[in-house]
């Protein structure tokens, strides 16, 4: 709490260990495989590609998540990319004192901030009893309560931070340029999470 902003102080609680998370896509040539064809192509970003998650926390630490082929579905790829089970372990050993002064230390367990788009509330609760905000969404025939509205206003206005976050894990030219042809996809994937590590120490934090 001592390296976040005082504005994250007044509306998130002691209580919360807030991560926000968000997908983004690395583009792709086209395979003449079927498979990796079918297996890499995207229909939400029209375009053979991986994905791969993004996170930002309230002090402004970024980093970045393993690349999976495009066609994973962004709930799926949150099921089962591990890093919820990462959180978990790491909840588990950076015990937290939830009441300053008290002596008395706590596992406290990650709240994770998505987009509507994620289905995802049952399996962080597996992961360690992990939390989930989101913005509400109602059926095409409803409309939102006043309350519903400005809850998802907040959540908007706060994870413009993790958009920008995005935009910084995406700065270099090599990751920027996509996979090509004869690339190894194990040396993209390991320039696309030692670039977002670095980036902490070359870049502002965003949030």
């Amino acid at each position: 709490m001592a390296i976040r902003k005082p504005k994250w102080n007044d509306k998130y609680t002691r209580s919360q260990r807030i991560v926000m998370w968000d997908m983004t896509n690395i583009k792709a040539y086209g395979f003449s495989d079927a498979n990796l064809q079918r297996l890499t192509y995207s229909k939400y970003y029209n375009q053979n590609c991986f994905k791969g998650g993004v996170f930002v926390q309230l002090c402004g630490w970024l980093g970045a998540a393993e690349l999976w082929p495009g066609g994973v579905s962004d709930s799926d790829y949150n099921k089962r990319e591990g890093y919820l089970n990462c959180q978990n372990n790491f909840a588990k050993s950076d015990l937290v004192e939830l009441v300053a002064g008290s002596g008395l230390f706590e596992v406290l367990p990650f709240t994770n901030v998505y987009d509507k788009g994620y289905r995802a509330k049952t399996i962080a609760w597996k992961c360690g009893r992990q939390h989930v905000i989101q913005p509400d969404w109602a059926e095409s025939d409803k409309h939102f309560s006043r309350s519903q509205t400005l809850r998802s206003a907040s959540i908007a206005t706060d994870r413009s931070g993790n958009e920008r976050g995005v935009k910084v894990c995406k700065r270099s030219w090599f990751v920027t340029r996509g996979f090509t042809p004869n690339m190894s996809p194990t040396l993209m994937n390991n320039a696309w999470t030692t670039w977002s590590f670095q980036a902490n120490f070359m870049f502002n934090p965003v949030l």
